[in-house]
């Protein structure tokens, strides 16, 4: 399936009517949220300033994650497949989400799949190769989900109480591991799009699999209980694209008064995960055009969002590949939007490749979408090469300049930097952090 030239324009036709306002926007805010200042002062080992310096600026990371999950490492069939997944994944992100689904990570009672040598499951790679490899690449790992009311285990309970019971020794045995770890966890997953279960059809349907029946206060049970066990990993709300519609002309979108909701009760919510999937047709992309397409629309549910005081994480992002020129457009596009609000901290897209999608055979596949941003072959599609261009091009500073009086200014995006300075024959390399609100004044010493 292919969109035509008329698809095309419909699907872009507010990011065109609203061109100007967006373009002022994404420069403004990107240079406002994304980028700071910082003195670096050149000194002897006496104290005394230096002059004529020759300074080399060189980002090595960017402080704003950009991620993809990980649920392909080490799944392929070939050991060329897998080297070049790794390539193509650590090449543009430095965030990876690792599979925590509570079906595949204990597929028996008592048996959770924490080393290398665990048995095989396709997409669920054990946490701690994930974890090697992260920790070898500077990558930082974030786990997904802690709890989800679908995808249970065969073996366990259906009755609610009894479930807490292993809810909590799976809580437990996790964060004794990883927490502080790894970073953040999707604590609870899909709260507002899970069907009320009342009947035998949703507890079959073909996308929300063994369900366990749970109270209407089991979220906020979970967060307390995994509070217990996560004192410095940040825990996450996240919830499906529906999040998106906050506002609403009739008030605010459900997602946004359970957090609220939650919140009044004292739930530790750190952060705010907004899942962005465009698993539709060609019709139903152009009817997203007043919506999910809408740069008006995206900046006044961000806004909304972040008057919580959280940061918030386009947590989960499909954008569709039936043309390959819109999907190039459309993250072109939308991450600069996301990239440019002050309360965004995090893009995850969610299958590198559409050879990384789900293809199950019960009448869901996210395969079928080609949304990957890079192909079954594994080359480059458009909308991988645009992001290389802005994540490791355009929102990416090095600069060669000399210190003349001891000291200079600049200005870069936030993150991690190596500094090379050389004066009177001698070399110094050091690392910095600049971070919005972080240390902005640096002593180097040559």
């Amino acid at each position: 399936m292919e969109f035509s030239a008329v698809d095309r324009n419909a699907v872009l036709s507010r990011m065109n009517d609203q061109r100007e306002m967006m373009e002022d926007k994404i420069r403004l805010g990107i240079e406002a949220n994304r980028k700071g200042f910082a003195k670096l002062k050149f000194m002897d080992r006496d104290g005394k300033p230096l002059s004529n310096v020759k300074v080399s600026i060189k980002q090595k990371n960017h402080a704003f994650k950009f991620g993809c999950n990980f649920f392909k490492y080490q799944c392929f069939a070939t050991e060329e497949e897998n080297t070049l997944y790794e390539e193509r994944f650590k090449k543009l992100f430095n965030l990876a989400v690792i599979p925590f689904y509570w079906k595949d990570f204990e597929p028996a009672n008592g048996q959770m799949r924490f080393e290398k040598d665990s048995v095989f499951i396709d997409r669920r790679p054990p946490s701690e190769l994930c974890l090697e490899f992260c920790r070898e690449n500077g990558i930082e790992p974030k786990g997904h989900p802690l709890f989800w009311g679908t995808h249970m285990p065969e073996w366990l309970p259906k009755d609610w109480e009894q479930v807490k019971h292993y809810l909590i020794r799976r809580l437990k045995a996790i964060g004794e591991r990883y927490d502080g770890v790894i970073k953040s966890f999707d604590c609870v997953n899909e709260v507002t799009s899970l069907p009320v279960l009342t009947s035998e059809v949703d507890m079959h349907s073909s996308h929300y699999r063994n369900l366990v029946p749970m109270p209407g206060s089991y979220t906020e049970e979970v967060f307390k209980l995994a509070e217990r066990y996560f004192a410095e990993s940040h825990l996450i709300l996240n919830e499906t694209g529906g999040a998106w519609a906050c506002p609403t002309p009739s008030g605010k979108a459900a997602f946004h008064l359970l957090i609220d909701s939650l919140l009044r009760k004292g739930c530790r919510i750190d952060e705010i995960g907004l899942q962005y999937h465009i698993f539709t047709d060609a019709d139903g992309m152009k009817a997203m055009a007043n919506t999910l397409f809408n740069p008006h629309q995206l900046y006044s549910v961000m806004d909304a969002y972040g008057e919580f005081g959280k940061p918030l994480s386009v947590s989960e992002l499909t954008i569709n590949g039936y043309d390959e020129a819109v999907q190039e457009e459309l993250v072109y596009n939308l991450y600069r939007i996301w990239f440019s609000h002050p309360a965004v901290s995090s893009i995850v897209y969610w299958n590198l490749g559409e050879n990384c999608a789900i293809e199950s055979g019960n009448g869901w596949s996210e395969k079928k979408y080609k949304g990957g941003l890079i192909r079954d072959d594994f080359s480059e599609r458009p909308s991988y090469r645009v992001l290389d261009r802005l994540i490791n091009k355009e929102w990416h500073t090095e600069i060669e300049r000399e210190a003349v009086e001891g000291s200079l200014w600049f200005k870069g995006f936030y993150g991690d930097y190596e500094i090379k300075a050389s004066c009177n024959g001698h070399e110094i390399v050091r690392d910095i952090r600049l971070v919005k609100g972080g240390f902005d004044e640096f002593s180097v010493i040559i």
